[in-house]
C-alpha cells in the first residue's frame, strides 16, 4: 500500500543537496510515499510567487496530497512552523503566508504548530529538520493533532490587484511575474471563453459576481498607453509582436511571439495591466 503523495516546492534550486536531503528524510519516514517536485526554482524568498505556484498546482495533484513548501526567509526566527489539513489536501511549511491562496476557500481547515518531540532543528535548515519529518509523518498516516498544538490565525499575504470597472468596460490587474519563456502572468482572471463571449470568474476573493462579456474586441492597455491585442494563439501575430491571451490557468498572460515579453516590454511585478472591451 502506497502512502500519500508529497508535493515539494522550494527556492533551494537543484545545484546543492538540500532538496535531495529533504527527500531522503521523507523516504526514511514514509518510504512508500509518492514524491512530486513541483518546482525548486522559486526566486529566493519570493513567498508571493510560491503561494501562486501552489494555487496553480492544486487542481491537478492527487487527493490527499501533502504540500511540503519551503520558501522561508524567516527561518530560525519566531515565525511558526505549521502543518495544515484542509479538504482534500494538507500543507506543511513556514507560517509566512505561503499557503494564503490554496487555503482561501477552506473554511474548515485546521492548523497546528509543529512541535512533535524529537524534531530538533538546526537554525537554518527547517526544511530538513522540521518540515520534511512532519510531512513524512502525515504521509505515513499520523493524525494532525499528534504533530503539534492547534494554531490560530495563520499568516496571510495580500491578494494581487483585481478590480472591475463596469462603467468604462475594463478590469484592472497587475503583472505577477514572468515564467521561463518570458511570458508575463497577470492577476486578471479566471477568464473562460464561451463561443463569442468571455466569462470572468474572479480567482481572488471579491465582492463582485462573475461577469459575462459579449464583445468582438478585447485589448490590453499597459502603462504609457501601449495597446496589445487579445488573441487565442501566438500564431495570430507576427514573430516579434506582443500579444495577450488566456493562459492555461485561465489568467490573462502577455507574451511576444518567439520572444520574451519580460525583456521586450519591461514589465515588472506590480506593473498595472488593464483589460478592456468594446
Amino acid at each position: 500500500m502506497q502512502d500519500a503523495c508529497v508535493s515539494l516546492l522550494s527556492d533551494f534550486g537543484t545545484r546543492d543537496v538540500y532538496v535531495g536531503v529533504m527527500k531522503a528524510v521523507l523516504a526514511r519516514i514514509a518510504p512508500r510515499a509518492l514524491l512530486i517536485d513541483l518546482t525548486h526554482e522559486i526566486p529566493r524568498g519570493d513567498i508571493r510567487q510560491a503561494a501562486f505556484r501552489l494555487w496553480q498546482a492544486l487542481p491537478y495533484v492527487p487527493a490527499g496530497t501533502i504540500f511540503l513548501a519551503v520558501v522561508d526567509p524567516g527561518v530560525g526566527t519566531s515565525r511558526r512552523p505549521l502543518a495544515v489539513r484542509a479538504e482534500g489536501f494538507s500543507c506543511v511549511g513556514p507560517d509566512n503566508g505561503i499557503f494564503t491562496y490554496v487555503l482561501a476557500n477552506q473554511r474548515n481547515a485546521r492548523a497546528v504548530v509543529i512541535d512533535r518531540p524529537g524534531l530538533s532543528a538546526n537554525a537554518t535548515f527547517h526544511g530538513r529538520d522540521v518540515f520534511a519529518p512532519a510531512a513524512g509523518l502525515l504521509a505515513a498516516g499520523t493524525e494532525l493533532e499528534r504533530i503539534g498544538a492547534e494554531a490560530a490565525d495563520p499568516a496571510r499575504i495580500p491578494w494581487p490587484l483585481l478590480s472591475l470597472h463596469s462603467r468604462d468596460h475594463s478590469v484592472r490587474g497587475e503583472a505577477l511575474f514572468a515564467d521561463w519563456f518570458g511570458n508575463i502572468i497577470t492577476s486578471i482572471g479566471r477568464l473562460i471563453r464561451l463561443d463569442s463571449n468571455v466569462r470572468l470568474e474572479p480567482w481572488v476573493p471579491s465582492e463582485w459576481a462573475p461577469l459575462e462579456v459579449t464583445s468582438s474586441r478585447f485589448r490590453v492597455l499597459l502603462g504609457g498607453g501601449r495597446e496589445i491585442p487579445v488573441v487565442r494563439t501566438y500564431g495570430e501575430v507576427r514573430a516579434g509582436q506582443p500579444l495577450a491571451y488566456i493562459g492555461s490557468d485561465g489568467l490573462l498572460e502577455i507574451a511576444v511571439n518567439q520572444g520574451s515579453a519580460a525583456e521586450a516590454l519591461g514589465l515588472a511585478a506590480g506593473s498595472e495591466i488593464n483589460l478592456s472591451w468594446q
